[in-house]
């Protein structure tokens, strides 16, 4: 191979690596598993899990990618990885909804879509109280 077939050849692997990268930043794969959570427990009633005392009330865990949430005094808790591009630590809670920051998905307190880009509910982890401590698997 002569030094002009190596440039047009690397040069073709480059754009095409560079492409690939791209188209696949913003999709999602299909066969991709939900994401998983090792389990953990924690008191409601210590700071920050005490904004979850309250009907509505919800955070992102400081340590996990995990979304919980207050509805109806049931705790629910649902993976913070996005379903449109993975983004897990950027969401906010506007008018009763949880919204990725990434590029504006909406999801209900049952992890459906509300608005896209998102195409896919968010995994809902099993949420057991007693008394004040809540435990998530």
């Amino acid at each position: 191979m002569d030094r002009i077939e190596f440039l047009k050849t690397a040069s073709s692997v480059t754009v095409l690596l560079c492409l690939g990268i791209g188209l696949g930043g913003c999709s999602k794969d299909d066969d991709e598993k939900p994401p998983s959570t090792s389990p953990f427990s924690f008191d409601i009633t210590q700071s920050p899990f005490n904004a979850l005392e309250t009907d509505g009330g919800w955070l992102l865990h400081p340590d996990r990618d995990v979304l919980l949430v207050n509805v109806g005094g049931d705790i629910r808790a649902f993976t913070s990885v996005c379903t449109h591009t993975g983004c897990s630590r950027q969401w906010s809670f506007p008018s009763g909804n949880f919204r990725c920051g990434c590029h504006g998905s909406t999801f209900s307190t049952d992890g459906d879509v509300v608005s896209d880009p998102a195409n896919g509910s968010l995994a809902e982890f099993n949420v057991e109280r007693t008394g004040d401590t809540v435990s998530v698997s």
